[in-house]
Parts: structure tokens; C-alpha cells; sequence
């Protein structure tokens, strides 16, 4: 996306936070020493690793009950469909 946008002439001066409801995922993603314990993962998929290092996204833990990104990836109540459009500034 950043690609994009620089493209058409924006320019980003921070990382993009990028959202995410999974700790260890963070923890992997900012700190290059558990590389070791994940060797079951093939090299090309450490591309969230190596993007951080370069300054391009900031991984920042939210809550799986603040993840608006829900409401695009899983079948959800009702309820739930609020609290995201809530999130996403849907809200009717």
C-alpha cells in the first residue's frame, strides 16, 4: 500500500501500524532471536520480519475484541458486526 501511495506522491515519514490480535506473531515480527524456534517456517514467509527492520510497519497487539479486521475475514454475530462497524467508523 505504501508503494502505491508514494506513487501517487504521498510520502510516509513512520512505519504504518499494521494491527495484530496475536502476541506471538508481534513477538516474532520485532525480535529476530526466535528465528531458531520456527524453523518449520520456510524462509520466504519471514517477510513481516524483514519489513519491520526496514521501517515500513509497526506491529502493534490489539485485543482480538478491538480487531475491526473481523468483520472481513470471519462469519460473525451480530453483535460483533456492530462492534466493528463501530470500529471502522460504519457505525449507523
Amino acid at each position: 500500500m505504501q508503494n502505491l501511495l508514494t506513487e501517487f506522491g504521498f510520502n510516509f515519514t513512520s512505519p504504518s501500524p499494521l494491527l495484530i490480535d496475536n502476541n506471538s506473531a508481534v513477538t516474532v515480527a520485532k525480535n529476530p532471536e526466535h528465528h531458531g524456534r520456527m524453523k518449520h517456517l520456510d524462509l520466504r514467509y519471514h517477510w513481516l520480519r524483514d519489513t519491520v527492520e526496514a521501517g515500513h510497519i509497526s506491529p502493534i497487539h490489539v485485543p482480538t475484541t478491538e480487531q475491526a479486521a473481523d468483520i472481513f475475514t470471519k462469519p460473525l454475530n451480530r453483535h460483533k458486526i456492530d462492534v466493528c462497524l463501530g470500529l471502522l467508523g460504519l457505525q449507523k
